[in-house]
């Protein structure tokens, strides 16, 4: 703790020191087993973040043009992030305290991290910063009597805020753990579900100061206290279950993440902590036992799992262990799910069936099918396919396919036409990163469910050579 205290007095970030024995308890809790060099890392990270929520909701924070402009520095800090290899980090000789901290903490993940985690990190901060903008764009806009963002547009922003994916992912990222990249696509979904939910009792926990400030958050949107609570609960509960067979087999990265959000689940349970010295003992707004839940009437209390969220949350489970789902189950959670649009489709995809028996499933499995990958929406690549060596590459004698709109099922999204071939695949969004698809096949009486995980980035690609 004294030396965290010093490099925070030292780099002059507006953060308070009485802070400081709160972020290094709670990067102790996220991963014990981690050194102690480590742990240091991460509460620098962390002390970092909450400077530049403060640098940002800093009332003469105006976005100015002149030098000292806020503008001016966030483009300086996503520079910063942006930098690789021996330059990785470097702050360019600013005299932005701010800029010259995140560039050392940078380095030390450039330096000690795995590169294509760190690279997931950076990725994850630049969206920080992005979400920040967003906010106060909003909050503009709604103080000049513009109204309030769409509950979808914040929650996504909003994740991205909180901090809490970019403590996990420079977590992972020092992790010494064989495999992990692998685990990706499973655990960034566990973690936008984690966030997310964090995101909410932040809301619930901070709305007066929220309000104070001109901020937007989901209760002034338009939920209830309720509402927003049980969306809490069930966003952690998605996550857990998303990483129970990955904690179950001791996989510390699962692990880490699974103790970031119970640690912060807890911590607005019990505290702002903006405002760690006005510590309550009441119940969160919107929880069970609070006076707010006692208000509203009539209110019939629900299960921990709505029955809407189980069949979604099954089919996850069954994408994770690679099982097996009925088509009645899958049609009927198909269509209450929302489409997808060009941009989410954009990038490399593993895919997985439901079953394999059928003809089409026993096709793909002589073929070694991987995936799919969407370059634009006139160039998507349908059949990514093993080689016996295990390598990925583009099967194109079936030809490629384009993206249309197309009505399926009474709802109109994106869907994938194959050039050569009488098939139109449909997808459906299960999250940001799985997606729920069906087989469209001319003359086959029944429909051919699949699903498919977004491959992150930073991840090695399949070759595009077309063999």
């Amino acid at each position: 703790m004294p030396r965290l205290e010093i490099w925070l007095k030292e780099r002059g970030l507006p953060v308070d020191t009485a802070l400081v024995p709160l972020m290094c308890l709670q990067t102790a809790f996220f991963t014990p087993w981690l050194p102690p060099e480590t742990c240091y890392q991460m509460s620098r990270l962390t002390v970092w973040l909450m400077a530049v929520d403060n640098v940002l909701d800093a009332p003469d924070a105006a976005d100015s043009a002149g030098p000292d402009g806020t503008p001016t520095r966030v483009r300086a800090w996503h520079r910063v992030l942006a930098r690789r290899g021996s330059d990785g980090g470097s702050d360019g000789g600013s005299d932005d305290p701010m800029a010259r901290a995140l560039a050392e903490i940078a380095r030390g993940l450039h330096r000690d991290g795995r590169h294509e985690l760190t690279a997931v990190w950076r990725k994850s901060m630049h969206q920080t910063l992005i979400g920040m903008r967003y906010e106060r764009e909003t909050a503009r806009t709604a103080a000049a009597g513009g109204g309030v963002p769409r509950l979808t547009d914040y929650l996504r922003h909003g994740a991205w805020t909180i901090g809490v994916e970019q403590q996990v992912t420079a977590l992972w990222a020092l992790m010494d753990e064989p495999g992990l990249p692998r685990r990706l696509p499973v655990l960034l979904g566990a973690l936008r579900e984690a966030a997310t939910a964090i995101r909410l009792l932040n809301d619930l926990r901070g709305h007066q100061r929220e309000q104070s400030e001109g901020k937007a958050d989901a209760l002034a949107i338009g939920l209830t206290e309720q509402e927003v609570y049980q969306r809490a609960e069930a966003g952690l509960e998605n996550c857990r279950r998303a990483l129970a067979p990955l904690t179950a087999a001791g996989y510390g990265s699962a692990v880490a993440l699974e103790r970031v959000a119970l640690w912060h689940a807890r911590m607005y349970h019990r505290f702002d902590p903006v405002r760690p010295g006005r510590a309550t003992t009441s119940s969160l707004p919107g929880g069970p036992g609070s006076a707010a839940h006692a208000r509203h009437t009539p209110f019939v209390p629900q299960p921990r799992e709505a029955p809407a969220m189980s069949i979604e949350q099954e089919v996850l489970d069954v994408i994770a262990s690679r099982g097996q789902c009925d088509n009645a189950k899958l049609a009927e959670l198909f269509d209450r799910l929302e489409p997808v649009d060009t941009d989410l489709l954009l990038g490399t995809w593993q895919g997985g069936g439901f079953e394999h028996t059928s003809e089409n499933a026993a096709l793909l499995t002589k073929m070694r099918w991987y995936g799919k990958r969407f370059v634009d929406a006139d160039h998507v690549e349908p059949l990514l396919c093993r080689d016996e060596d295990g390598t990925v590459f583009s099967y194109e004698e079936m030809g490629l396919a384009t993206l249309h709109e197309v009505i399926y099922r009474g709802k109109q999204s994106t869907a994938i036409v194959y050039d050569q071939l009488p098939i139109i695949d449909h997808f459906r969004r299960l999250t940001d990163n799985v997606l729920l698809c069906v087989m469209d096949k001319k003359q086959t009486p029944t429909d051919f469910f699949f699903h498919l995980t977004r491959v992150p980035a930073s991840l090695p690609q399949p070759s595009g050579d077309g063999r």
